[in-house]
């Protein structure tokens, strides 16, 4: 089975395809693949960049070189933006992550030229501009809509944990996949969630229990599913918070969550969030 990695900026797919590729996956890129059009030209990728500002044909043959290595190849990782949309029968990650921690990983990260930034800020009004660029001209060009969440077979956070972890829950789901049970998955990252209530609500006695279920499971995500609604900007836990404690005590990096944006969701939410506290004890 091929995997398509795909992504908000800043997410780190390309340190997790690393990371696949140490696990005994090939690799291709965008550059990759448009490198194979420029031999198949007998042209530099030089040339044929200055090749596709007069001819969109070009585009439309790389897509079809990406689609056509889709059917061909086997235990590959695509990190390509719309690896998904090109290779369909593959299984289909996008990496989610918080703006702000992708803006102060573009901002400090050496290799991304942090001194076109004059801050944070501006790395993150430039990242979101240049996301809704991407959106606006994926959606004129091949009529998607590139955040919608049901193009993605796993949706996976990024803004908490470890590349090697992040790869392992991939890994885990991908197999999950293979086995017959394709159900839509969207993991966040524990340390984001706010529970719904103060810790005076909670039942630690029941924590401990859910705890033994945790420990005993294995894996980097809480066994089940969460309610989760937003309130606020914040991802606030409205259902499961005990299995997530629980879960935070066993180790575990990721929630499954089911998201609930109705008023009575939001009304479960009994105080305001910014005051809570994250859960990364």
């Amino acid at each position: 089975m091929n995997i398509t990695i795909t992504g908000n900026l800043g997410a780190g797919k390309t340190t997790v395809r690393d990371e696949l590729k140490k696990l005994g996956y090939n690799t291709l890129s965008g550059g990759d693949i448009f490198r194979r059009v420029a031999e198949q030209r007998g042209v530099s990728v030089v040339e044929l960049n200055e090749m596709v500002k007069g001819d969109p044909a070009i585009d439309d043959e790389i897509d079809g070189m990406t689609a056509k290595l889709g059917k061909e190849v086997d235990n590959t990782v695509f990190d390509f933006r719309l690896g998904w949309h090109f290779v369909p029968d593959s299984f289909k990650v996008f990496l989610l992550i918080d703006p702000d921690v992708a803006a102060e990983r573009v901002f400090g990260g050496a290799a991304r030229s942090a001194e076109n930034y004059g801050s944070v800020e501006d790395a993150k009004a430039a990242l979101k501009k240049r996301a809704q660029i991407e959106s606006e001209r994926f959606a004129d060009l091949y009529g998607i809509n590139y955040y919608d969440a049901g193009n993605y077979d796993l949706i996976i956070e990024s803004s908490y944990a470890a590349p090697e972890q992040i790869t392992q829950e991939i890994v885990r789901c991908c197999k999950l996949y293979e086995s017959g049970d394709t159900r839509r998955r969207i993991e966040l990252g524990i340390p984001g969630l706010y529970p719904a209530k103060p810790l005076s609500g909670f039942d630690f006695g029941r924590v401990q229990e859910c705890r033994k279920t945790e420990e005993a499971s294995g894996g980097l995500c809480v066994s089940g599913t969460v309610g989760v609604t937003v309130k606020d900007g914040y991802c606030c836990l409205v259902e499961g918070y005990h299995r997530i404690l629980a879960g935070v005590s066993a180790g575990k990096c990721f929630a499954d969550v089911r998201f609930d944006f109705s008023d009575a969701a939001k009304q479960l939410v009994s105080f305001a969030p910014r005051d809570g506290f994250l859960l990364n004890f």
